[in-house]
């Protein structure tokens, strides 16, 4: 009986330890699992936070490697993704801010998301586009309102504008809406400049030169049906008249004819396919034959003529022709615009790697606002004398392409009324490579080739003229 008593008192006890040995292990096995989610949890947030590092699994088993085993693999192809995500973001980065279009994307409030160099110098942006809305960094309606319809409507809006004032530079605008498939509303825009400035500007020098060849043109045509009909309606049988209206006909024919090789040899030249026969060529002799083939033209009008080159002076190289074509244009030039008496003067001088010509008179001169024009193609700037001396505009563009491409400079200084000053850059021939005796002229029915123009030389007949530099210096500068 005590021994029964004995059992029962232990029994509440036993119970005791039981449940306190239950308790401590269901507390170890929480502080396990509880430690286990911490860590699952931690490895959670770094990958929402962008560390993409496989959580610990080795201590791991069961369910909660299993678990832990998941996350390292989502993190694996997480890593990879933000990786290629990162290379595709710094490529098309590096693709935009390489652009020469300007590139920019807004969204639905204006609001520049993406602007690459181009854009922000088309717009003259001179602080950060980025973050700023459009119409702080741009003042221009057109732009504004481009972008506005892309954003309202969700279509693409297409525009020119032009950005600049002192050289203003015209740009095709295309604005294209960011939206899903048959939206009513665009949530953003992109924008892309594309420089026409030299298309338009060629366009217009394209209509120029139409119109001014068709004006040349009409003039001698005009006048040569004019006096034919006179002479088919009687004036023939009239003997004194009829001499007189031939000759007129026969000098506009003549005019016709110049205004034709002028423009077959301006073509030639801007399109490549002029040939030059590159060799030494001397400035006094080329001075010499130029002042001779005009000295009785000027004498005629009542100017004096001189020449002043230094001696020694060293060879060009160049056409000698064409050398001579140009140096002719720039003499016939002073004298059809200086008036009697008057003088001209021819001198040359080295400046450099560069022999500068020097074509000086005491003319009627320039206006400084034509001075940059006179190059261009039918431009006088007296127009009754230029044509009444049988000029057809085009001898100073002609002259001008011709010293390009003997990579030389032609340009004028002049002031009104006092006369001018037109100068030729052309670049010495090296003494070093100077041929001995001259090269033997082409044989009649011979092509003329043309000669690269190199340090080292007259390059293999056959190759095109060279538009590079000839040395490492540049040409005088006005």
């Amino acid at each position: 009986m005590t021994r029964v008593a004995n059992n029962l008192l232990w029994l509440p006890v036993a119970l005791l330890l039981l449940a306190a040995a239950a308790a401590l292990l269901w507390r170890l096995s929480f502080q396990r699992t509880r430690r286990r989610l911490g860590e699952l949890r931690r490895a959670v947030e770094s990958l929402g936070a962008g560390q993409f590092r496989p959580p610990a699994v080795a201590h791991l088993r069961g369910e909660w490697a299993a678990v832990a085993g998941s996350l390292a693999d989502a993190a694996a192809q997480l890593a990879a993704d933000s990786t290629r995500l990162s290379d595709e973001r710094d490529f098309s980065a590096a693709v935009l801010a390489s652009m020469t279009e300007g590139v920019a994307v807004v969204d639905d409030r204006e609001r520049i998301l993406f602007a690459n160099g181009a854009f922000a110098e088309a717009v003259g942006a001179v602080e950060e586009c980025r973050g700023r809305t459009l119409l702080e960094v741009v003042r221009h309606s057109s732009l504004i309102e481009a972008v506005q319809g892309a954003l309202m409507r969700a279509e693409m809006v297409r525009a020119e504008v032009e950005f600049g004032t002192v050289r203003p530079r015209t740009f095709a605008l295309t604005a294209a809406p960011v939206a899903p498939p048959e939206a009513s509303a665009a949530r953003g825009a992109v924008l892309v400049l594309h420089d026409v400035t030299e298309i338009r500007r060629l366009e217009r020098v394209r209509r120029d030169f139409v119109a001014n060849v068709s004006h040349e043109l009409r003039t001698p045509l005009t006048t040569i049906q004019g006096f034919a009909e006179t002479l088919l309606g009687g004036a023939l049988d009239d003997p004194k008249s009829r001499g007189k209206f031939l000759e007129i006909i026969r000098d506009h024919a003549a005019r016709l004819g110049r205004i034709t090789d002028d423009l077959l040899k301006l073509s030639a030249i801007e399109g490549g396919s002029m040939t030059f026969r590159v060799e030494p060529v001397s400035l006094p002799q080329l001075i010499e034959h130029c002042m001779e083939a005009v000295s009785l033209k000027a004498k005629a009008h009542g100017l004096e003529i001189a020449s002043d080159t230094p001696q020694p002076l060293p060879l060009v190289r160049g056409d000698s022709l064409r050398l001579e074509e140009v140096l002719k244009n720039l003499l016939e030039n002073a004298i059809q615009y200086t008036p009697s008496p008057g003088r001209i003067r021819v001198s040359a001088a080295l400046e450099g790697d560069y022999a500068v010509l020097c074509v000086e008179d005491t003319g009627i001169g320039i206006p400084s606002t034509d001075q940059q024009r006179i190059f261009e193609r039918f431009y006088r700037v007296d127009v009754a004398r230029s044509r009444e001396a049988g000029g057809t505009g085009l001898g100073l563009a002609i002259a001008k392409h011709i010293v390009e491409a003997h990579q030389g400079r032609l340009w004028v200084e002049s002031e009104l009324g006092k006369g001018s000053r037109f100068f030729v850059a052309l670049p010495v021939w090296p003494a070093e490579v100077v041929p001995a005796s001259p090269a033997p002229a082409p044989e009649a029915g011979e092509a003329i080739l043309s000669k690269t123009m190199r340090n080292d030389g007259p390059a293999p007949t056959g190759t095109a003229p060279r538009t590079d530099p000839v040395s490492t210096t540049r040409p005088p500068t006005a």
